[in-house]
């Protein structure tokens, strides 16, 4: 099995879980659904962590910190992940051509 196989299929088992879930599970409780949808924003930090807080010991490159700041701003303004993520990874792209 190629690679692009293995995406495609991994795809379609996600995309397909998501959409049976819609289709056959009720809408969560209020409470649940808040806490579900901001579940992307400590998961992602968790992760901006273990990039600035590597193994080894040693300082991060800027640029993962300044991805992590314009991550962290964007994600304290707008609850979008899409945002969050453009921001982070826009963030990493200006400070990679800057310093």
């Amino acid at each position: 099995m190629n690679t692009v196989t293995l995406v495609l299929v991994a795809a379609l088992i996600t995309i397909g879980s998501r959409v049976a879930a819609l289709a056959v599970l009720p809408p969560p409780p209020d409470a649940l659904a808040g806490v579900v949808g901001r579940l992307p924003a400590p998961l992602f930090a968790a992760l901006a962590a273990h990039s600035l807080v590597g193994t080894d010991g040693s300082t991060p490159e800027p640029a993962i910190v300044v991805a992590a700041v314009c991550a962290l701003a964007a994600a304290a303004r707008w609850p979008s992940l899409l945002i969050t993520l453009a921001a982070g990874l826009g963030g990493f792209g200006a400070a990679s051509l800057v310093l």
